[in-house]
């Protein structure tokens, strides 16, 4: 694994690829309004959204606000249709082949092959490990309050710029993270992986 992302925002910016993430992005929402009313016009659509990006006139549409309360009250930052592609495609050319291999091998929500049951399991590992070293212990289970409302975007953008070299996709990445912004500090809780590439630490 590459210690920097080089040279592959273009190669992996393409039709293809857009239409896939547009799948990924209908799943479960199939007769959504704005999911139909893209697909009437579905190639032009993808073909300007890839002109877009490419001659640097794409940017993050506005959000639309709601709340959720299970499994707690929560606010959703929710994107116009055509930019959950966009998260999709990023997603998946760069997030999930470079930088998820760099997460801390205890990271396992969201992640493919992974999951809570693997979570569970590797805790009670650690516990069996740790009782046979060290005897009777003591767990300290807690939250970080408002962790996503916290963030600082800067630092956020620091850290991707170790490892990205590729100036076209760490140019994008600065667009995702500040474009539209709602908010100086935080990263919204998006629908789409929740901010996926920063909900982890890196090795």
């Amino acid at each position: 694994m590459p210690k920097k992302i080089k040279n592959c925002f273009d190669k992996n910016l393409t039709f293809q690829k857009l239409m896939e993430a547009h799948l990924r992005a209908r799943k479960h929402k199939t007769y959504k309004n704005e999911v139909i009313k893209f697909e009437i016009n579905l190639e032009n659509n993808i073909i300007n959204l890839l002109n877009n990006i490419k001659d640097n006139t794409y940017h993050v549409g506005n959000y639309f606000q709601f709340k959720v309360y299970e499994p707690k009250e929560r606010t959703i930052n929710a994107l116009p249709y055509r930019d959950r592609i966009v998260h999709q495609w990023y997603v998946e050319e760069f997030i999930k082949p470079y930088i998820v291999p760099k997460f801390i091998n205890t990271s396992f929500a969201c992640l493919k092959n992974r999951g809570t049951h693997m979570a569970v399991a590797s805790v009670q590992n650690q516990l069996r490990i740790f009782k046979r070293n060290y005897g009777d212990f003591w767990i300290l289970k807690c939250d970080i309050k408002r962790f996503f409302y916290s963030i600082d975007p800067y630092i956020l953008f620091n850290i991707m710029q170790k490892y990205i070299s590729d100036k076209k996709l760490l140019s994008f990445t600065h667009l995702l993270i500040f474009d539209n912004r709602i908010d100086t500090i935080g990263i919204p809780i998006r629908k789409l992986y929740q901010s996926i590439f920063c909900k982890y630490l890196f090795k």
